[in-house]
């Protein structure tokens, strides 16, 4: 078999997992994910992280979840990438360490570019806002932060458009987030050693 066959056989492996995944037969969409990865997928592998994490198939198993995310990462999957950044973040089977998850959250955000994964630009653009609006992990920067929140707001239209799972709680937390930034920002500026030559 050469290469071309093989990432076409795999996204088809990775098609039907997503397919079982959506009609909840998880043992199935392991399955065709286990496949898929075996043939190099880096998104299948990814995908078996998360039914790991959310414990899809019986109990949540995190060592077995991040080692998925950080095998898929090593091939920079965006998805997979931003989902290290979270175990970080939150201390998820790995010791909390936010540099890492912002560090994690900035690759997932370059790699959008190749990866073309669009359903998760809102989720990394609100993380990223988050971690420079309060200096988690980086320098706290509103700027940054009100550029990131800007995109995320943008993108959570698109997801709201193709109904992707949960962007009603997404759009709620992104708003609020925007809001919290321009009063610091408004704060900033009334500030009266502020001065701009």
């Amino acid at each position: 078999m050469d290469e071309h066959s093989d990432y076409s056989e795999s996204d088809a492996l990775l098609d039907n997992g997503a397919e079982a995944y959506g009609n909840g037969d998880f043992e199935k969409a392991k399955r065709y994910y286990e496949q898929a990865a075996e043939l190099g997928n880096d998104q299948a592998l990814c995908n078996l992280g998360y039914i790991y994490e959310y414990g899809r198939i019986g109990e949540k198993d995190p060592e077995q979840a991040f080692y998925c995310y950080s095998e898929a990462a090593l091939g920079g999957n965006a998805n997979a990438l931003y989902k290290v950044g979270d175990a970080y973040y939150y201390g998820d089977f790995v010791k909390k360490n936010p540099r890492l998850a912002f560090k994690y959250y900035m690759m997932a955000g370059q790699n959008l570019e190749t990866d073309k994964d669009d359903d998760i630009r809102s989720d990394i653009d609100y993380r990223l806002a988050k971690c420079c609006a309060y200096g988690i992990g980086a320098k706290k920067d509103l700027m940054s932060a009100l550029h990131f929140i800007n995109d995320a707001e943008a993108e959570i239209y698109l997801d709201q458009a193709y109904h992707k799972p949960g962007w009603q709680k997404l759009k709620w937390k992104i708003e609020d987030l925007r809001k919290e930034i321009l009063v610091e920002l408004d704060e900033l500026l009334d500030h009266p050693k502020i001065r701009y030559e």
